[in-house]
Parts: structure tokens; C-alpha cells; sequence
């Protein structure tokens, strides 16, 4: 299987740009009062492992609220055309679930509760959680395309393997 290329420069400038025009849509649509700062849209692998975003394309740090972007696993996952979805997404980590470092403690100790024998996956379950109520609010409430940015990850051969294929 071949290599998707890699995205120039240029391209992740444009990309750049073009979220940073989507977050006004992006918090707009959880409500016209949510209030973030601008995300931080990584242009390099290297300026997103120093934010601390490994592993996927988007994250939000719940310690200090703020969205992490790696611009190239973006055209890596090829959903450059869902800045509204993504960051959307990731508002919703601040606004509806988990919300707070402390709701996050809270059920991640009732997730390893529930879980026995198996306790170190609490983590991943509750960020699975976490994610499909968010997705759901938002497909359902807000109109966004969230179905389509996952089968964009699984068209693109990437995306975390086969919990994302259920």
C-alpha cells in the first residue's frame, strides 16, 4: 500500500487558515457564549508532541482548556474539510463531557470500578464515552457531520485500528 504524501508547507499554511476561520462555527455550535481561546493549530509533528498531542489529531488539555491541533495528521487522515466537526469535537470536551479535570477523575475511578481485572483501560473507555455523547449531541442537535469525519479516518487506513470500524 502506498504512503499518502506528505503535505507541503503550503498546504498546511492554507489549512492553517482555513480552521482558524472555522472556530467562530466551531463554538456556535454548542452556543453564542462559549468562550476559548483560539486553538493552537500545530504545523509540524514535532510543535504537536511538544504540545503533548500524541496519537491522534486533536486533543484539548483539560488543565488549561486549550485545543491542540497537528495539522499534518489532519491531511495525514484526510479530514481537512471537517474543522467545524473536529473542533467542534474537541469544544465539547470543555462544554458537555468530561468538562472538568475533576468530573474527568471522577469517572475515570467509576470507569476503573466498572471494570475489573481490566482497569487499565479506563482511560480509553472513558474518552470512548465521553466521545459518543459528544458526537451524538452534535450530529443530532447541531447538524454537523460527524459520521463523515470518522469514515474519512477509516477510508483513510489510519485512524486507531479497528474500534473505529464497529
Amino acid at each position: 500500500m502506498k504512503a499518502a504524501p506528505q503535505p507541503t508547507p503550503i498546504t498546511i499554511a492554507s489549512l492553517r487558515k482555513q480552521w482558524t476561520e472555522a472556530w467562530p462555527d466551531a463554538l456556535a455550535a454548542w452556543s453564542k457564549f462559549t468562550r476559548l481561546r483560539l486553538p493552537n493549530l500545530c504545523l509540524t509533528e514535532t510543535e504537536a508532541r511538544s504540545e503533548g498531542l500524541t496519537g491522534s489529531f486533536a486533543m484539548i488539555r483539560l488543565q488549561d482548556q486549550s485545543i491542540v491541533v497537528s495539522l499534518p495528521e489532519v491531511a495525514a487522515n484526510h479530514v481537512e474539510r471537517y474543522a467545524v466537526e473536529v473542533l467542534a469535537h474537541e469544544i465539547g470536551h470543555h462544554v458537555l463531557a468530561p468538562a472538568t479535570l475533576t468530573d474527568h477523575g471522577r469517572m475515570i475511578a467509576r470507569m476503573r470500578w466498572a471494570l475489573p481485572t481490566i482497569e487499565q483501560h479506563a482511560p480509553m473507555v472513558a474518552n470512548l464515552y465521553t466521545d459518543l455523547l459528544i458526537n451524538d449531541r452534535l450530529q443530532r442537535s447541531a447538524g454537523l457531520r460527524i459520521a463523515d469525519v470518522y469514515r474519512a479516518i477509516s477510508g483513510c487506513g489510519g485512524g486507531g485500528g479497528a474500534v473505529w470500524t464497529l
